[in-house]
């Protein structure tokens, strides 16, 4: 949710790790062999087997939210559902539905609003659900612990379903560039999809980082899910302000005062905070409504350049002019 401060240079190489907690490590290990038992299911249409919940607080509006996650039809996308209000409104997980990119992605529909979308959006790409319906008992759905892992854990948990219908694509056949203000993206051709990043923040315990992974289930959830949102304490105030971080906590924040975190909290990455914004860049993309086959290397993301990214996907997927499935780019 953060922004960077200085330009740097792409990278792409693997993700470093670091030693962490044997439980945390646990964690991790289970949820990739979940992802591993799915059947590698590339060509068709995914979608959960059953509907599972999910309870908490968002971390902007600091409200109590209940969210149900549903199985969706083929060609159903992802798709959010405000059950408290009249009608319950759908608003659909599209580039058209963008609201606001101030350190969060926001969705709006005539008047329903979601907030904070793309942790929950991140899980869903992520896992390679291309049909997901996402019931939200409020304008955003929760916090969780910051990070992307509790979602997976329940998809996990749903189990998955092949449909029908083929998975829609979009593949780049030749490198695309795109500057938004200071952010920087590359879109390369590539066999599977990839995305790596690099920050630079004023602060000893971020400083320049690069971390790169695959558009892989079991590599999402072990390398990427975990990775929480961050801010700096000298933020608060100002956010506050503007009605931002009213549900951000200690349990849902790596927050960062001085030269280290608050007391009491500890990374799982010594490089968590480019992990986040990964996490936080498939999340976004997730707005294409494509599965990436391109290499997206981006310097410096944040919120509002990662859905510039995601709308001039889009206008190119359509213009391209291929099968319904899949897209080439030219150039």
């Amino acid at each position: 949710m953060a922004e960077g401060s200085r330009a740097p240079e792409p990278a792409a190489g693997p993700l470093p790790s670091r030693r962490a907690p044997r439980a945390a490590i646990g964690r991790r290990r289970g949820r990739a062999r979940r992802a591993r038992r799915w059947k590698r299911l590339t060509e068709k249409q995914r979608t959960i087997a059953r509907a599972v919940e999910v309870r908490g607080y968002g971390i902007h509006t600091g409200e109590p939210s209940v969210v149900r996650l549903r199985p969706a039809p083929e060609h159903g996308g992802l798709r959010f559902r405000r059950t408290d209000l009249p009608g319950a409104p759908e608003i659909p997980a599209t580039v058209e539905s963008v609201h606001s990119a101030h350190r969060e992605t926001a969705l709006r529909k005539g008047e329903a609003v979601v907030r904070t979308a793309e942790h929950v959006l991140a899980a869903a790409h992520g896992l390679t659900l291309d049909n997901l319906w996402i019931d939200v008992s409020g304008p955003e759905p929760p916090a969780l612990d910051g990070s992307a892992a509790a979602w997976c854990d329940r998809l996990l948990e749903a189990g998955s379903v092949a449909q029908q219908a083929d998975a829609p694509r979009l593949r780049i056949d030749r490198p695309l560039h795109l500057q938004v203000g200071g952010t920087r993206y590359d879109v390369l051709p590539a066999e599977s999809g990839r995305v790596s990043a690099t920050i630079d923040f004023d602060h000893p315990l971020i400083g320049r980082q690069s971390a790169s992974a695959r558009l892989d289930r079991a590599e999402f959830v072990r390398e990427i899910a975990p990775a929480r949102t961050f801010g700096l304490s000298a933020w608060a105030e100002a956010l506050r302000e503007r009605g931002l971080a009213l549900g951000a906590t200690r349990e849902n924040t790596l927050v960062l005062s001085g030269d280290g975190l608050e007391p009491g909290q500890e990374l799982r990455f010594r490089d968590e905070f480019v992990r986040h914004k990964i996490l936080d860049i498939i999340g976004d993309l997730a707005l294409v409504g494509a599965r990436l086959q391109c290499h997206v290397v981006a310097q410096r993301p944040g919120h509002r350049g990662n859905l510039e990214l995601a709308r001039w996907l889009v206008s190119r997927h359509r213009g391209a002019g291929s099968s319904e499935n899949e897209t080439n780019e030219e150039g």
